[in-house]
């Protein structure tokens, strides 16, 4: 077990309703969630709960100079992993704080839109009222062609998305621990 993965653990034992996994994602269920993804034409993407940086290494690594993207981890010892790759010059914001203050830093960077948020959060453990407000908020942010693509371990999640988006998609990582169904929402 790497260094990542024994820090991962230890904070879903310490904190389980915000780490939701024993586990980081592993490689398959970042390039199954991040292949919806428009490099080329995204002018800003939001990632939801970082953890240790799979997918947000991926994004910073893919992304044109003048994308911009904000990150948030709210848990503080793997916020300290990720916020290496914060970088304003490159128009890359690594966020210690919830999601559900994403207007706040939108209104802050002058974003009237995001074109594509990824979230690895865990909204199975997360209050309904937390849910809710991320939820509300990603779709009220979101551009006419947005993408909202999540991951869950569990299909319940599916009824509450149809609830707040009109369009979504339901997918599998099966090579990932657990497997993971990936929830693509449209508006």
């Amino acid at each position: 077990m790497n260094y990542e993965q024994r820090l991962f653990l230890k904070n879903f034992i310490q904190q389980p309703s915000i780490v939701g996994s024993l586990v980081p994602s592993s490689k398959y269920l970042c390039l199954s969630m991040l292949k919806h993804i428009n490099f080329e034409s995204c002018k800003c993407i939001v990632e939801y709960g970082a953890g240790t940086g799979i997918f947000t290494k991926q994004i910073v690594s893919k992304k044109k100079k003048d994308t911009t993207f904000i990150s948030f981890e709210l848990n503080k010892n793997l916020f300290d992993i990720v916020k290496t790759l914060h970088d304003p010059e490159n128009n890359v914001y690594i966020i210690n704080d919830s999601a559900e203050n994403l207007i706040n830093y939108l209104v802050k960077q002058g974003i009237g839109e995001v074109d594509f948020v990824i979230s690895g959060l865990p909204f199975a453990v997360l209050s309904k009222e937390v849910s809710q407000k991320i939820l509300t908020n990603t779709y009220q942010t979101l551009s006419e062609r947005g993408k909202f693509v999540t991951f869950q371990y569990s299909l319940q999640f599916l009824n509450i998305l149809k609830g707040v988006f009109p369009e979504v998609k339901l997918g599998i990582q099966l090579f990932n621990i657990p497997p993971a169904f990936i929830y693509q929402c449209k508006k």
